[in-house]
C-alpha cells in the first residue's frame, strides 16, 4: 500500500469536537441570513448545511451571496475547531506508527473536514506535521466529506492509482467518502463509532488502535 490518507480527529488525536453545538450555530447563521432551515437539524452533516446555503443563495432574489455567507460559516467552524484542538490529545503510538510507515516508503497525507487553523495546530501539537507530504483541509476542496472530492484530489497529488491508496478514519463520513471514491477504507474504532457500526457501514477493515495499522498494511 504505497499511499495512506488520514483523517485527524478521532483518528490521530482524541475527538473533543462539539458536533451538535457547531451544527446549531451554523443553522442559526443561515436563519439570520433569511434562509429556510426547515430541512436541517442537528443530525445534518456540515456539508449538507453548506449545500443548503449554496442552493438557496444561488436563487434569484436571495439577498445574500454564498461567498459572504460561506466566510461566516467557516469562521464559526474555526472557532469551534480551534477550541477543540486545545483539548485534543495525540493517541498513544500515533506518531511512531506514522514514522514506521514513512520509513518503509509509504506516502502519507491528511484529508480532513477541519480548517487549516485547527488542523495545523493539532498536527504541530503532536509533532506530526512533518510526517505528511501534504495536508488537505476544507479550504482546499470544493466539498467536504462525505463527498469523495477531497480524497480524489489527494490521490491525484500522490500521483498514484486509487488501488494503491487507502483512507484511514474513525467515522461513517470517512467510509462513505472513500467508497464513493472507489477506495479501500480502514476504520479505527477510536472515535465516536463502535467497531460493529463501522463494519455495518462498509469498512474494509476495522482496527481498535492506530498501532495495528502497519500489520494490516503488511509492514
Amino acid at each position: 500500500m504505497p499511499g495512506v490518507l488520514f483523517d485527524i480527529d478521532g483518528t490521530l488525536v482524541t475527538f473533543k469536537f462539539d458536533v451538535q453545538g457547531t451544527r446549531r450555530a451554523l443553522i442559526e447563521e443561515l436563519a439570520r441570513s433569511g434562509l429556510d432551515t426547515s430541512g436541517l437539524d442537528l443530525g445534518s452533516p456540515t456539508q449538507r448545511i453548506m449545500d443548503a446555503a449554496k442552493e438557496q443563495t444561488h436563487k434569484a432574489g436571495a439577498g445574500v451571496s454564498f461567498g459572504d455567507l460561506k466566510k461566516r460559516l467557516y469562521s464559526i467552524l474555526d472557532e469551534f475547531e480551534v477550541e477543540s484542538s486545545r483539548q485534543a490529545e495525540v493517541f498513544p503510538g500515533a506518531k511512531e506508527t506514522l514514522l514506521r510507515l514513512r520509513n518503509v516508503g509509504i506516502h502519507l497525507a491528511v484529508l480532513t473536514n477541519s480548517g487549516r487553523k485547527a488542523a495545523y495546530s493539532v498536527l504541530r501539537k503532536g509533532d506530526m506535521l512533518d510526517c505528511f507530504e501534504f495536508v488537505l483541509t476544507r479550504e482546499d476542496v470544493d466539498t467536504m466529506k462525505p463527498s469523495p472530492d477531497g480524497i480524489l484530489k489527494a490521490v491525484s497529488k500522490f500521483s498514484l492509482p486509487k488501488s494503491e491508496v487507502c483512507y484511514v478514519g474513525d467515522g461513517i463520513l470517512d467510509i462513505v467518502a472513500a467508497k464513493a471514491a472507489g477506495m479501500r477504507v480502514i476504520s479505527v474504532a477510536t472515535g465516536t463509532q463502535p467497531a460493529t457500526r463501522l463494519r455495518e457501514e462498509g469498512a474494509d477493515r476495522v482496527i481498535s488502535s492506530l498501532e495495528e495499522l502497519p500489520e494490516v498494511l503488511g509492514v
